[in-house]
């Protein structure tokens, strides 16, 4: 096999292995992404379930202080 030969291919196996390490770099960095924004939607999910028990509890001392409120009325 010719010297240019091997360069030749030689060139194109070394482009097509950039090209996998590129492509397996940017998955990396798009999976890291992710994982961030779900961080992030779990935190905010927690957040909203934080705020929704809190407006449950305020309503249930509302409705029992206007209950004890209604009787003592009696």
């Amino acid at each position: 096999m010719p010297i240019t030969t091997i360069i030749i291919l030689s060139a194109i196996v070394v482009a097509f292995a950039l090209f996998g390490v590129v492509l397996t770099w940017g998955e990396m960095q798009t999976r890291h992404l992710g994982r961030d924004q779900l961080r992030v939607r779990k935190t905010a999910q927690a957040a909203d379930t934080v705020r929704v028990i809190q407006a449950k509890a305020q309503d249930a001392g509302a409705t029992s202080a206007s209950r004890e409120h209604e009787a003592a009325a009696r």
